[in-house]
């Protein structure tokens, strides 16, 4: 080797050196300015590593760390800082900051289709289009008394399709999901489908592959420096899984508009229509238009099918697994509504167990870590510097099960919701849906689709376990803990 050779290697090695060197010093110094506490991991990958060897539910691993480390801690992902929060007063005062409201980008979602909704907007866009989201579903009678016609229309041909199975075993998923869309596509298009219909049958499927993705691979979702990475598998998938959802969604809009009224709102989209034609004309600035449009309807549908669905079927799953339980819940059904006619809203002040029995299944089933949050300025929480660019996630599942909170949380007890004289009790620290300024937005629809379909269901039928069949409780871990898949039987009540 010549000198020139010579001194080129050398040079080569010394930036290799001063690479290695200024990666292991970043790593060392980064937590500065007063982060919360939490594990190092590895330079340049953070704690991915540990990550990818547990074989725990992250959310129950994070309730371990949070032992270690207080209700506040961090962790690297890479190159983005994660904070996880763990009890209610830190969750409240993190989720009440405007600094903390904001959401992170689905960064593979970004590739195949820029742009926000409602549901994935931050800061000014997220405030518009909440406020008209809120507005347009009240006046569409969302948690009120003028939709429960609509669902309880739409449970009835639920009942048909569970009484064609006869006393036949079925899973339950697949009807539970059709009817929770029909209703999300009533609210946002005005219209429901057959549960034969083969397109309606691919976009619930593509659905559910999109959150079952949502799981341990959904943090590429969250993590800008992934979305670079499109060679690797599992941002192909999401790439794929994300085009076929487009599509379908993009085809439903565009039928839709071909009946748009101006003087006539049908539903959602026609609302969202009017409004960003009256603004478009006034000249008024606005983040209302076509792509916020997309991202909104999305959004709506496909986080109001899978949440509503996964809570129905595990309702079902704990009937079948205490049947004395289901007995109650029935008996309270007939003592109050009788035989005459199927259930309803007004119903609902007088159900008392039922109510409890519906809170304790949302109690220990839930979305376990939430949707995450970005901080969007530099902010304090418990005293901790929380920098902008922050991910933000709020452990859910742990508040839910604090044992100093719920006493034995790992047992199925309903009372704990009532007090001494059989009153539902009203409880701060039950919070399935969140807390704070971007608390689900569906959460009035959710709460009376559960209440109704779940009466009507038991007002008519006794649901058992098929015989030598064990019950599990057991979760598939994705963006919600979903109950591993089981089956029913469904026996007519006279």
């Amino acid at each position: 080797m010549d000198l020139a050779g010579l001194w080129s290697h050398v040079n080569l090695l010394s930036a290799l050196l001063g690479l290695v060197i200024f990666t292991v010093l970043s790593w060392f110094f980064s937590r500065s300015k007063n982060l919360p506490p939490g594990p190092r991991g590895w330079p340049l990958l953070g704690y991915i590593p540990q990550l990818a060897r547990i074989k725990e539910p992250v959310h129950e691993v994070f309730a371990k760390m949070g032992k270690k480390y207080g209700p506040v801690f961090c962790l690297k992902i890479a190159n983005q800082l994660v904070v996880v929060l763990h009890n209610y007063d830190v969750i409240k005062e993190a989720c009440d900051q405007f600094q903390l409201s904001g959401r992170p980008s689905f960064e593979i979602g970004q590739l195949t289709l820029p742009g926000h909704g409602i549901l994935t907007a931050s800061g000014a866009p997220w405030v518009e289009l909440r406020r008209f989201s809120s507005m347009a579903l009240r006046k569409l009678g969302m948690g009120k008394i003028t939709f429960e016609k609509q669902i309880s229309i739409e449970a009835r041909y639920l009942l048909k399709e569970i009484q064609k199975q006869g006393r036949e075993s079925f899973n339950p998923k697949e009807f539970l999901q059709n009817a929770v869309a029909n209703i999300i596509c009533f609210l946002v298009f005005g219209s429901r489908f057959e549960y034969t219909d083969e397109k309606f049958k691919e976009l619930l499927e593509t659905l559910h592959k999109s959150h079952e993705l949502g799981g341990a691979g959904g943090v590429v979702e969250f993590v800008p420096i992934f979305a670079k990475l499109t060679f690797l598998p599992i941002v192909k998938k999401h790439m794929a899984i994300n085009r076929a959802f487009e599509q379908m969604m993009r085809r439903l809009l565009k039928e839709h508009e071909k009946g748009y009224r101006p003087e006539i709102s049908r539903d959602y989209t026609d609302a969202f229509y009017s409004e960003m034609k009256a603004k478009d004309s006034k000249g008024q600035p606005t983040f209302m238009n076509p792509i916020s449009l997309f991202h909104s309807v999305s959004g709506l549908f496909g986080a109001g099918t899978e949440t509503t669905t996964t809570t129905l079927q595990w309702v079902l799953l704990y009937m079948i697994a205490y049947p004395e339980i289901q007995a109650k819940v029935q008996q309270e059904l007939d003592s109050v509504v009788g035989r005459d006619r199927p259930p309803q809203l007004s119903d609902k002040p007088q159900l008392v167990f039922t109510q409890a029995v519906l809170h304790e299944i949302q109690r220990v089933t839930i979305v376990p870590l939430g949707v995450p949050h970005k901080c969007m300025e530099d902010t304090t929480v418990s005293g901790y510097h929380i920098p902008k660019g922050s991910l933000l996630l709020t452990n859910l599942w742990q508040v839910l099960n604090d044992p100093c909170e719920w006493t034995n949380p790992k047992q199925f007890r309903p009372e704990r919701f009532l007090d001494r004289h059989g009153n539902l009790v009203r409880r701060e620290k039950f919070i399935p849906f969140g807390v704070g300024r971007r608390f689900c937005l569906g959460e009035n629809l959710a709460k009376m689709e559960v209440f109704l379909v779940f009466t009507i269901l038991l007002h008519h039928f006794t649901f058992k376990a098929p015989e030598g069949a064990t019950i599990t409780f057991k979760a598939v871990e994705s963006l919600t803990l979903a109950p591993v898949p089981y089956k029913v039987i469904a026996v007519a009540r006279d």
